[in-house]
C-alpha cells in the first residue's frame, strides 16, 4: 500500500475513509450533501484526514460525466478541486486488492465497493458511504457508516 505525501514524523489527525457516494456530494447538491460538506470542511480545518482508494478520482469523474448540467470544463474543474483537498489517495496493493475480493464476495458488493472496505480494514479506520444499498449489504463489518 503506497501512501500520498506526508511526514511519518508529523502526527496525523483521525483518519476517515470516504467513498465516492460521499465525495460526488461535494460537487453536486443532492440528498446528503450538507454532511459531506461538513465531512470535506473538518478535513481542510485540519480536524481530520480524508483517506480514499486512487479509485474515488475516477469514481467521482464518471459519476460526475452523467450528472445533468455537468460540462467537460466543469467536471474537470471539480477534479482539479479534489485534488486541491489533498486528500489521501492510496494506490492499490495485492494485499487490499485481495481482501477486497474475500469482502466483495462476503457481502455481495462491487469490487469497487469493496476497495474501499479492505482499505478501511487495512488501515484500521472507518468507512464513510451514503450508498444505502453498500451500507445495508456491509454493515456487519463493523467500520461501515452511513453519512
Amino acid at each position: 500500500m503506497v501512501r500520498g505525501g506526508g511526514d511519518p514524523q508529523v502526527e496525523r489527525a483521525q483518519e476517515i475513509i470516504v467513498d465516492a457516494s460521499v465525495a460526488v456530494k461535494w460537487f453536486s447538491e443532492e440528498e446528503g450533501s450538507e454532511r459531506a460538506l461538513a465531512l470535506r470542511d473538518e478535513h481542510v480545518d485540519g480536524e481530520m484526514t480524508l483517506v480514499a482508494p486512487d479509485l474515488l478520482v475516477y469514481e467521482i469523474e464518471n459519476a460526475l460525466r452523467f450528472k445533468p448540467g455537468f460540462t467537460p470544463s466543469a467536471t474537470a474543474k471539480a477534479l482539479d478541486d479534489l485534488f486541491g483537498l489533498q486528500i489521501d489517495f492510496m494506490a492499490p496493493s495485492s494485499e487490499v486488492v485481495r481482501r477486497g475480493a474475500e469482502l466483495a464476495f462476503e457481502y455481495g458488493i462491487t469490487a469497487y465497493d469493496s476497495c474501499y472496505l479492505s482499505l478501511g480494514e487495512a488501515l484500521g479506520t472507518e468507512v464513510v458511504t451514503a450508498d444505502g444499498r453498500l451500507h445495508e449489504r456491509a454493515k456487519g463489518c463493523g467500520f461501515l457508516r452511513f453519512l
